[in-house]
């Protein structure tokens, strides 16, 4: 009995030793990895970038599939009746049909309506910018009235330099430019169609890939942990998801807004600012007055009177926009607050672009949710109890949403 005793206390001793060898090597590897990753940042970065073009009909099928997906719940609902039988079938296949003809007939006016208006005001405004151009050359003293702070002959020289310039070395860098952005632009276009292609069998294959990603987290999860840890990803969709859905929502409403009303006052270009408004207005705080730039800048150029009216204009309508119909649609999806947005958007535009700008609330918002629970769960094992409102707003968040 005590000899196995003895074996059995050798056993666990040999396999923690094994278990321990094997974590240092993983540590000494992953360290290594890591090193050689570093060391070879260009060449990290390119392997990452070609990793990132090749999959990107994938992240924009997830994406697509992840916005999309409401709109197929809310048709499929329709017929909530139907809950077994080759009916769930037709159900689902209902509402991926009718959500994506709205998605693709949206796209589809966009493209046949929206877009041509787009370059229709793009040449206008060019010929403005042309016709103003010469009117400066032609009364150089009437412009020097107006801003008697500008040398003009200074400015002009340099406008005729670049200009000269630009001309000189149209082959060399005008034409390859024209080149790299219709070869981008195919590339996109590719992208967006093999992404939606790929997001309507994400769609339809959802519950299997939700019930997939369970098992797996209660495979390699703990079992005190992992139901838990898989409410908790549940809650961070809810937020991320929300908040992206009822922003653009929102978004396309002020768009819609600026459009009649910018037609209504008769300002020009109101298809391509009112586009510009809509779009900028899916970021937070700052969209607002990122979409008011642009107008203002080519009002000032044409009449300084109708830049100061469009100023005015999306000011009201973004005050409508923060008081009215924001708190109506999103409600209170993020409970982030200014100083987090700001850093959302700061961030995320710094490393991500425009798109990251996008994102970056939501993100925070998520990062947020979570740095909540971790607090609540340390101050529960010290025994200490938060604050009355803090606990409300968790039990709410805490609820299990639809996966």
């Amino acid at each position: 009995m005590k000899q196995e005793k003895e074996e059995k206390k050798y056993v666990r001793r040999l396999k923690m030793i094994v278990s321990n060898i094997w974590y240092i090597i993983a540590i000494v590897a992953i360290c290594v990895t890591v090193t050689m990753l570093i060391v070879n940042w260009s060449a990290t970065v390119a392997a990452l970038g070609k990793m990132f073009q090749v999959f990107m009909p994938f992240i924009l099928g997830f994406f697509f599939a992840f916005l999309i997906f409401p709109l197929v719940r809310i048709f499929s609902n329709l017929f909530d009746h139907i809950r077994t039988g080759k009916g769930l079938k037709i159900k689902k296949v209902f509402g991926i049909l009718i959500a994506y003809a709205i998605v693709i007939g949206f796209l589809t006016l966009i493209v046949v309506f929206v877009a041509p208006q787009i370059a229709q005001s793009v040449r206008e405004l060019v010929k403005t910018v042309q016709k103003g151009y010469a009117y400066i050359q032609s009364h150089p003293t009437t412009f020097l009235d107006w801003i008697p702070f500008v040398n003009t002959q200074d400015v002009m020289e340099k406008l005729k330099d670049n200009i000269t310039g630009i001309a000189t070395n149209a082959s060399t860098v005008v034409f390859p430019y024209i080149y790299n952005l219709f070869s981008s632009t195919f590339v996109l276009v590719y992208d967006i169609f093999f992404g939606l292609v790929i997001s309507i069998y994400m769609v339809w294959e959802k519950d299997a890939l939700v019930k997939s990603f369970h098992r797996q987290v209660n495979a390699f999860i703990p079992k005190k942990y992992s139901e838990k840890t898989w409410v908790t990803m549940l809650n961070c969709n809810r937020i991320f998801n929300g908040f992206l859905l009822g922003k653009a929502i929102d978004s396309l409403i002020i768009g819609i807004i600026t459009f009649i009303a910018m037609l209504v006052l008769q300002f020009p270009y109101p298809v391509l600012l009112s586009v510009i408004v809509g779009v900028t207005n899916m970021i937070p705080y700052f969209g607002p007055i990122i979409g008011a730039i642009p107008g203002c800048a080519i009002y000032l150029f044409i009449d300084p009177q109708l830049a100061l009216w469009f100023a005015l204009l999306i000011l009201a309508i973004q005050q409508f926009d923060g008081w009215i119909l924001g708190p109506w649609i999103l409600g209170d999806q993020t409970g982030i607050k200014p100083l987090a947005v700001i850093l959302g958007i700061t961030v995320g535009g710094a490393y991500f672009g425009v798109l990251g700008m996008f994102l970056g609330v939501p993100t925070v918002a998520v990062l947020q949710y979570l740095g909540s629970l971790l607090v609540k769960n340390r101050l529960k094992k010290k025994g200490l109890e938060e604050d009355t409102e803090e606990n409300n707003s968790e039990e709410k968040t805490e609820e299990l949403p639809e996966a």
